[in-house]
Protein backbone atom coordinates (compact mmCIF):
# COMPACT_ATOMS: atom_id res chain seq x y z
CA UNK A 1 0.00 0.00 0.00
CA UNK A 2 1.30 3.47 -0.75
CA UNK A 3 1.90 5.99 1.86
CA UNK A 4 -1.02 8.35 -0.17
CA UNK A 5 -3.59 5.76 -0.10
CA UNK A 6 -2.75 4.84 3.60
CA UNK A 7 -2.93 8.58 5.31
CA UNK A 8 -6.19 8.81 2.99
CA UNK A 9 -7.52 5.67 4.42
CA UNK A 10 -6.95 6.94 7.56
CA UNK A 11 -8.89 10.23 7.46
CA UNK A 12 -11.91 8.25 6.34
CA UNK A 13 -11.98 5.36 8.71
CA UNK A 14 -11.27 8.77 11.33
CA UNK A 15 -13.80 10.56 10.02
CA UNK A 16 -16.31 7.64 10.19
CA UNK A 17 -15.76 7.24 13.72
CA UNK A 18 -16.40 10.59 14.62
CA UNK A 19 -20.23 10.10 12.86
CA UNK A 20 -20.64 7.11 14.66
CA UNK A 21 -19.35 9.30 18.23
CA UNK A 22 -16.01 7.09 18.97
CA UNK A 23 -13.16 8.46 20.05
CA UNK A 24 -9.68 7.87 19.62
CA UNK A 25 -7.00 7.87 16.97
CA UNK A 26 -6.36 5.31 14.03
CA UNK A 27 -3.24 4.05 11.87
CA UNK A 28 -2.76 1.87 9.19
CA UNK A 29 0.17 -0.52 9.50
CA UNK A 30 0.69 -2.34 6.11
CA UNK A 31 -1.98 -4.12 6.11
CA UNK A 32 -4.01 -3.84 9.21
CA UNK A 33 -5.19 -1.11 10.79
CA UNK A 34 -5.19 0.12 14.43
CA UNK A 35 -7.13 1.69 16.66
CA UNK A 36 -6.30 3.23 20.15
CA UNK A 37 -8.82 5.08 22.04
CA UNK A 38 -10.30 4.76 25.62
CA UNK A 39 -10.66 1.43 25.07
CA UNK A 40 -8.61 -1.23 24.48
CA UNK A 41 -6.11 -0.83 21.46
CA UNK A 42 -7.39 -3.07 18.56
CA UNK A 43 -6.19 -4.25 15.14
CA UNK A 44 -8.20 -5.73 12.33
CA UNK A 45 -7.46 -6.08 8.66
CA UNK A 46 -7.49 -3.92 5.97
CA UNK A 47 -7.81 -7.15 3.22
CA UNK A 48 -7.15 -5.99 -0.68
CA UNK A 49 -9.12 -2.37 0.44
CA UNK A 50 -4.91 -0.76 0.24
CA UNK A 51 -4.49 -1.52 -3.54
CA UNK A 52 -8.25 -1.44 -4.15
CA UNK A 53 -8.62 2.32 -2.79
CA UNK A 54 -7.05 4.21 -5.74
CA UNK A 55 -9.39 2.73 -7.77
CA UNK A 56 -12.64 3.35 -5.89
CA UNK A 57 -14.98 6.16 -6.23
CA UNK A 58 -16.01 8.36 -3.48
CA UNK A 59 -19.06 6.94 -2.33
CA UNK A 60 -17.50 3.49 -2.95
CA UNK A 61 -14.52 4.61 -0.52
CA UNK A 62 -16.68 6.35 2.04
CA UNK A 63 -19.03 3.01 2.85
CA UNK A 64 -15.86 0.98 2.77
CA UNK A 65 -14.21 3.66 5.44
CA UNK A 66 -18.05 3.35 7.52
CA UNK A 67 -17.97 -0.39 7.46
CA UNK A 68 -14.13 -0.34 9.00
CA UNK A 69 -15.49 2.30 11.36
CA UNK A 70 -18.06 0.10 12.30
CA UNK A 71 -16.04 -3.19 12.44
CA UNK A 72 -13.22 -1.62 14.51
CA UNK A 73 -16.49 -0.21 17.11
CA UNK A 74 -17.34 -3.48 17.43
CA UNK A 75 -13.91 -4.92 18.24
CA UNK A 76 -12.78 -2.51 20.29
CA UNK A 77 -16.28 -3.50 22.39
CA UNK A 78 -15.58 -7.33 21.87
CA UNK A 79 -12.24 -6.60 23.71
CA UNK A 80 -12.98 -4.45 26.17
CA UNK A 81 -16.07 -6.91 27.88
CA UNK A 82 -13.29 -9.40 27.73
CA UNK A 83 -10.73 -8.18 29.85
CA UNK A 84 -10.75 -8.67 33.69
CA UNK A 85 -12.10 -6.31 36.02
CA UNK A 86 -8.90 -4.16 37.73
CA UNK A 87 -8.61 -5.59 41.31
CA UNK A 88 -8.34 -3.10 44.24
CA UNK A 89 -4.54 -3.63 45.85
CA UNK A 90 -4.75 -6.58 48.29
CA UNK A 91 -4.88 -6.03 51.93
CA UNK A 92 -2.15 -7.04 54.46
CA UNK A 93 -3.45 -11.17 55.10
CA UNK A 94 -5.30 -11.48 58.30
CA UNK A 95 -3.81 -14.00 60.27
CA UNK A 96 -6.25 -16.87 60.74
CA UNK A 97 -6.90 -19.92 62.33
CA UNK A 98 -6.91 -22.89 60.26
CA UNK A 99 -8.34 -26.29 61.86
CA UNK A 100 -5.87 -29.12 61.43
CA UNK A 101 -9.17 -30.79 59.70
CA UNK A 102 -8.39 -28.01 56.29
CA UNK A 103 -5.14 -28.68 56.28
CA UNK A 104 -5.85 -31.13 52.70
CA UNK A 105 -7.51 -28.46 51.43
CA UNK A 106 -4.73 -25.86 51.38
CA UNK A 107 -4.26 -25.59 47.65
CA UNK A 108 -7.44 -25.32 46.76
CA UNK A 109 -8.65 -23.30 49.81
CA UNK A 110 -6.25 -20.53 49.53
CA UNK A 111 -6.91 -20.22 45.82
CA UNK A 112 -10.79 -19.90 46.53
CA UNK A 113 -10.03 -17.65 49.63
CA UNK A 114 -7.57 -15.21 48.46
CA UNK A 115 -9.94 -14.76 45.57
CA UNK A 116 -12.85 -13.98 47.85
CA UNK A 117 -11.04 -11.46 49.77
CA UNK A 118 -10.06 -9.31 46.55
CA UNK A 119 -14.21 -9.24 45.50
CA UNK A 120 -14.70 -8.87 49.06
CA UNK A 121 -12.17 -5.69 49.51
CA UNK A 122 -12.31 -4.43 45.81
CA UNK A 123 -13.95 -0.89 46.23
CA UNK A 124 -17.29 -0.29 44.10
CA UNK A 125 -16.86 1.36 41.12
CA UNK A 126 -18.28 5.15 41.52
CA UNK A 127 -21.16 5.89 39.10
CA UNK A 128 -20.27 9.02 36.96
CA UNK A 129 -21.92 12.25 38.86
CA UNK A 130 -24.70 13.20 36.52
CA UNK A 131 -22.72 16.69 35.53
CA UNK A 132 -20.03 14.25 34.29
CA UNK A 133 -22.45 12.28 31.89
CA UNK A 134 -24.02 15.47 31.00
CA UNK A 135 -20.47 16.20 29.83
CA UNK A 136 -19.45 13.75 28.30
CA UNK A 137 -22.54 13.23 25.89
CA UNK A 138 -22.38 16.78 25.35
CA UNK A 139 -18.46 16.54 23.95
CA UNK A 140 -19.50 13.07 21.99
CA UNK A 141 -22.52 14.79 20.28
CA UNK A 142 -20.04 18.27 19.21
CA UNK A 143 -17.25 15.25 17.96
CA UNK A 144 -20.34 13.89 16.18
CA UNK A 145 -22.13 17.02 14.62
CA UNK A 146 -18.15 18.75 13.53
CA UNK A 147 -17.63 15.39 11.46
CA UNK A 148 -21.03 15.61 9.99
CA UNK A 149 -20.24 19.10 8.86
CA UNK A 150 -16.37 18.29 7.79
CA UNK A 151 -18.38 15.90 5.51
CA UNK A 152 -21.06 17.85 4.23
CA UNK A 153 -19.30 20.89 3.16
CA UNK A 154 -16.44 17.85 1.41
CA UNK A 155 -19.65 17.92 -1.22
CA UNK A 156 -21.17 14.87 0.79
CA UNK A 157 -25.39 14.58 1.30
CA UNK A 158 -26.09 14.54 4.75
CA UNK A 159 -26.56 11.16 4.33
CA UNK A 160 -28.20 8.21 6.85
CA UNK A 161 -25.56 8.83 9.70
CA UNK A 162 -25.78 10.12 13.07
CA UNK A 163 -27.62 14.09 13.59
CA UNK A 164 -26.70 14.27 17.03
CA UNK A 165 -25.69 17.40 18.00
CA UNK A 166 -27.80 19.18 15.44
CA UNK A 167 -30.58 22.01 16.34
CA UNK A 168 -33.13 23.49 13.49
CA UNK A 169 -33.68 27.09 14.45
CA UNK A 170 -36.82 28.93 12.53
CA UNK A 171 -35.57 32.66 12.69
CA UNK A 172 -38.43 35.53 12.54
CA UNK A 173 -37.87 39.12 12.71
CA UNK A 174 -40.39 42.17 12.94
CA UNK A 175 -39.36 45.91 12.82
CA UNK A 176 -40.19 47.25 15.91
CA UNK A 177 -43.28 49.66 15.76
CA UNK A 178 -41.26 52.47 16.62
CA UNK A 179 -37.67 51.88 15.01
CA UNK A 180 -34.72 51.80 16.76
CA UNK A 181 -36.09 54.11 19.27
CA UNK A 182 -37.87 51.77 20.80
CA UNK A 183 -34.96 49.64 21.43
CA UNK A 184 -34.32 49.06 24.72
CA UNK A 185 -30.81 50.39 25.23
CA UNK A 186 -28.04 47.39 26.01
CA UNK A 187 -30.82 45.15 26.57
CA UNK A 188 -32.29 44.89 23.20
CA UNK A 189 -31.14 40.74 22.40
CA UNK A 190 -32.45 39.84 26.36
CA UNK A 191 -35.83 40.52 25.79
CA UNK A 192 -37.74 37.38 27.23
CA UNK A 193 -40.13 35.91 25.16
CA UNK A 194 -42.75 32.43 25.51
CA UNK A 195 -44.60 30.93 22.62
CA UNK A 196 -47.90 32.77 23.90
CA UNK A 197 -45.77 36.33 23.71
CA UNK A 198 -44.72 35.81 20.44
CA UNK A 199 -48.07 34.79 19.02
CA UNK A 200 -46.85 30.64 18.71
CA UNK A 201 -49.18 29.21 21.11
CA UNK A 202 -51.20 27.17 19.01
CA UNK A 203 -47.71 25.57 17.70
CA UNK A 204 -45.74 24.86 20.42
CA UNK A 205 -46.95 23.97 24.35
CA UNK A 206 -44.98 22.82 27.16
CA UNK A 207 -41.74 22.31 24.99
CA UNK A 208 -43.59 20.61 22.14
CA UNK A 209 -44.95 20.96 18.63
CA UNK A 210 -48.73 20.99 19.28
CA UNK A 211 -50.99 18.52 16.78
CA UNK A 212 -52.43 21.76 15.18
CA UNK A 213 -48.49 22.95 14.31
CA UNK A 214 -48.09 19.70 12.40
CA UNK A 215 -49.75 15.94 13.44
CA UNK A 216 -47.13 14.08 12.21
CA UNK A 217 -43.95 15.97 13.54
CA UNK A 218 -46.05 16.29 17.15
CA UNK A 219 -46.18 12.49 17.30
CA UNK A 220 -42.03 12.65 17.17
CA UNK A 221 -41.24 11.54 21.32
CA UNK A 222 -38.26 13.10 21.54
CA UNK A 223 -38.16 16.34 20.17
CA UNK A 224 -37.53 19.81 22.07
CA UNK A 225 -38.76 23.66 21.12
CA UNK A 226 -37.24 26.49 22.91
CA UNK A 227 -38.89 29.98 22.14
CA UNK A 228 -36.04 32.34 22.77
CA UNK A 229 -34.64 35.91 21.74
CA UNK A 230 -33.28 36.02 18.30
CA UNK A 231 -31.29 38.27 18.67
CA UNK A 232 -27.76 38.18 20.67
CA UNK A 233 -26.76 41.83 22.55
CA UNK A 234 -24.31 42.40 19.64
CA UNK A 235 -26.75 41.81 16.68
CA UNK A 236 -29.59 43.67 18.31
CA UNK A 237 -27.09 46.76 18.58
CA UNK A 238 -26.24 46.04 14.97
CA UNK A 239 -30.28 45.39 13.91
CA UNK A 240 -31.51 48.24 16.39
CA UNK A 241 -34.98 49.09 14.73
CA UNK A 242 -35.97 45.17 14.44
CA UNK A 243 -37.02 42.75 17.18
CA UNK A 244 -36.57 38.92 16.35
CA UNK A 245 -37.34 35.64 18.02
CA UNK A 246 -35.71 31.89 17.41
CA UNK A 247 -37.82 28.91 17.48
CA UNK A 248 -34.90 26.02 18.32
CA UNK A 249 -35.79 22.27 17.58
CA UNK A 250 -33.72 19.86 19.05
CA UNK A 251 -33.50 16.06 19.28
CA UNK A 252 -36.46 14.07 17.75
CA UNK A 253 -37.15 17.37 15.66
CA UNK A 254 -33.72 18.31 14.53
CA UNK A 255 -33.83 14.69 13.03
CA UNK A 256 -36.95 15.15 11.07
CA UNK A 257 -35.65 18.77 9.52
CA UNK A 258 -32.76 16.62 7.92
CA UNK A 259 -35.51 13.73 6.83
CA UNK A 260 -36.42 14.05 3.00
CA UNK A 261 -39.96 12.90 4.11
CA UNK A 262 -40.42 15.39 6.24
CA UNK A 263 -38.93 18.88 4.98
CA UNK A 264 -41.54 19.80 3.79
CA UNK A 265 -43.69 19.58 6.80
CA UNK A 266 -40.89 21.33 8.17
CA UNK A 267 -41.04 24.10 5.33
CA UNK A 268 -44.49 24.47 5.56
CA UNK A 269 -44.43 24.85 9.20
CA UNK A 270 -42.13 27.93 9.22
CA UNK A 271 -44.47 29.63 6.93
CA UNK A 272 -47.36 28.83 9.29
CA UNK A 273 -45.58 30.32 12.15
CA UNK A 274 -44.23 33.55 10.65
CA UNK A 275 -47.62 34.30 9.54
CA UNK A 276 -48.77 33.77 13.16
CA UNK A 277 -45.90 35.60 14.64
CA UNK A 278 -46.36 38.21 11.99
CA UNK A 279 -42.61 38.07 10.93
CA UNK A 280 -41.86 40.35 7.91
CA UNK A 281 -38.91 38.29 7.21
CA UNK A 282 -37.78 35.06 8.90
CA UNK A 283 -35.10 32.21 8.13
CA UNK A 284 -35.13 28.41 8.69
CA UNK A 285 -31.84 26.79 9.03
CA UNK A 286 -30.02 24.20 11.30
CA UNK A 287 -26.34 24.56 13.31
CA UNK A 288 -24.45 22.24 15.77
CA UNK A 289 -25.88 23.12 18.90
CA UNK A 290 -22.60 24.59 20.17
CA UNK A 291 -21.24 26.10 17.04
CA UNK A 292 -22.50 29.92 16.04
CA UNK A 293 -22.23 28.91 12.21
CA UNK A 294 -25.50 28.86 10.26
CA UNK A 295 -25.89 25.49 8.36
CA UNK A 296 -28.25 23.60 5.89
CA UNK A 297 -30.64 26.43 5.44
CA UNK A 298 -33.63 25.68 3.92
CA UNK A 299 -36.38 28.31 3.66
CA UNK A 300 -35.93 32.58 3.70
CA UNK A 301 -38.84 34.57 3.56
CA UNK A 302 -39.85 38.36 3.19
CA UNK A 303 -42.35 39.99 1.75
CA UNK A 304 -40.57 41.07 -1.48
CA UNK A 305 -37.53 40.15 -3.42
CA UNK A 306 -35.36 42.95 -1.35
CA UNK A 307 -36.35 41.48 1.99
CA UNK A 308 -35.88 37.59 1.28
CA UNK A 309 -32.62 38.50 -0.07
CA UNK A 310 -32.07 40.08 3.44
CA UNK A 311 -33.11 37.14 5.07
CA UNK A 312 -30.90 34.99 3.25
CA UNK A 313 -27.25 37.20 3.29
CA UNK A 314 -28.06 38.29 7.04
CA UNK A 315 -29.35 34.52 8.23
CA UNK A 316 -26.63 32.61 6.56
CA UNK A 317 -24.20 34.49 5.03
CA UNK A 318 -23.54 36.77 7.83
CA UNK A 319 -23.36 33.55 10.00
CA UNK A 320 -21.39 31.66 7.37
CA UNK A 321 -17.65 30.14 8.81
CA UNK A 322 -16.09 31.01 5.58
CA UNK A 323 -16.99 35.14 5.85
CA UNK A 324 -19.46 35.41 2.89
CA UNK A 325 -20.22 39.05 3.68
CA UNK A 326 -18.22 42.16 4.31
CA UNK A 327 -18.74 43.79 6.91
CA UNK A 328 -17.14 47.09 6.81
CA UNK A 329 -18.42 47.11 2.89
CA UNK A 330 -22.07 46.73 4.75
CA UNK A 331 -21.20 49.13 7.44
CA UNK A 332 -20.51 51.63 4.87
CA UNK A 333 -24.31 51.07 3.48
CA UNK A 334 -25.30 53.37 6.15
CA UNK A 335 -29.38 52.97 7.32
CA UNK A 336 -30.68 52.10 10.61
CA UNK A 337 -28.94 48.72 11.02
CA UNK A 338 -27.29 45.72 8.67
CA UNK A 339 -31.13 44.23 8.09
CA UNK A 340 -32.16 47.74 6.63
CA UNK A 341 -29.25 48.05 4.88
CA UNK A 342 -29.42 44.96 3.36
CA UNK A 343 -33.07 45.29 2.44
CA UNK A 344 -32.10 48.98 0.93
CA UNK A 345 -29.27 47.49 -1.12
CA UNK A 346 -31.59 44.75 -2.99
CA UNK A 347 -33.86 47.65 -3.46
CA UNK A 348 -33.46 46.72 -7.57
CA UNK A 349 -34.13 42.94 -7.21
CA UNK A 350 -37.18 41.36 -8.61
CA UNK A 351 -38.36 37.76 -8.05
CA UNK A 352 -36.87 36.59 -11.58
CA UNK A 353 -33.53 38.18 -10.90
CA UNK A 354 -33.42 36.77 -7.47
CA UNK A 355 -34.42 33.20 -8.68
CA UNK A 356 -31.76 33.65 -11.12
CA UNK A 357 -29.18 34.37 -8.43
CA UNK A 358 -30.45 31.33 -6.26
CA UNK A 359 -31.11 28.81 -8.79
CA UNK A 360 -27.70 28.64 -9.98
CA UNK A 361 -27.11 26.66 -6.19
CA UNK A 362 -30.23 24.79 -6.19
CA UNK A 363 -32.62 27.20 -4.57
CA UNK A 364 -36.20 28.29 -6.15
CA UNK A 365 -38.37 31.10 -5.74
CA UNK A 366 -41.93 30.37 -4.28
CA UNK A 367 -45.03 32.11 -2.37
CA UNK A 368 -45.55 32.11 0.77
CA UNK A 369 -48.48 33.32 3.31
CA UNK A 370 -49.34 36.88 2.47
CA UNK A 371 -48.31 36.42 -0.73
CA UNK A 372 -44.43 36.64 0.29
CA UNK A 373 -41.91 35.75 -1.33
CA UNK A 374 -40.27 32.42 -0.42
CA UNK A 375 -36.42 31.08 -1.22
CA UNK A 376 -36.08 27.41 -0.75
CA UNK A 377 -33.24 24.86 -0.78
CA UNK A 378 -33.36 21.17 -0.85
CA UNK A 379 -32.54 18.37 2.02
CA UNK A 380 -29.93 17.19 0.00
CA UNK A 381 -27.88 20.18 -0.59
CA UNK A 382 -26.98 21.10 2.36
CA UNK A 383 -24.56 23.51 1.57
CA UNK A 384 -26.14 25.37 -0.96
CA UNK A 385 -27.74 28.32 0.89
CA UNK A 386 -24.79 29.54 2.20
CA UNK A 387 -23.30 29.31 -1.32
CA UNK A 388 -26.30 31.46 -3.04
CA UNK A 389 -25.96 33.75 0.04
CA UNK A 390 -22.29 34.17 -1.31
CA UNK A 391 -23.74 35.10 -4.76
CA UNK A 392 -26.57 37.78 -3.60
CA UNK A 393 -24.12 39.55 -1.12
CA UNK A 394 -22.25 40.07 -3.84
CA UNK A 395 -24.92 41.88 -6.08
CA UNK A 396 -26.18 43.65 -3.04
CA UNK A 397 -22.17 44.72 -3.31
CA UNK A 398 -21.32 43.68 0.44
CA UNK A 399 -20.07 40.42 -0.88
CA UNK A 400 -16.48 39.01 -0.24
CA UNK A 401 -14.74 37.84 -3.45
CA UNK A 402 -15.95 37.70 -6.83
CA UNK A 403 -18.19 35.69 -9.30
Amino acid sequence: MDELSAREIEAAVQEALGLFGIPGSVRVQGRQIALQGRGAPVVIDLEQLGEQWPLLPQDLRTRKASDIARRLAQAQRTVSSLAPPASAPLRPLRRLAIPIGAVVLVVAGALFGARALRMRDAPAALPPSPGEAVDEEAARHARTCEAARKRIYSGASMGPFELAGWVAELWLATPRPGGAAQAVAGAAGQETVTADAAGLGAFVAHGRLTEGADAELAAVTDGVVEIVPGFGDVEAKRSPSWRAIIARFSGGYARAYFDSTQRARFVALADRMADAAGAEIGALYARCAHLPYHDAGAWFRGPDPAAAAAALVYASGLFAELPAVNRAALAALGGAGQLDALRGAGASLDAAGLGTLVGAHGGGITRGGAGAVVITFPVGGPTRATSASRVVARKLQVGVGKD
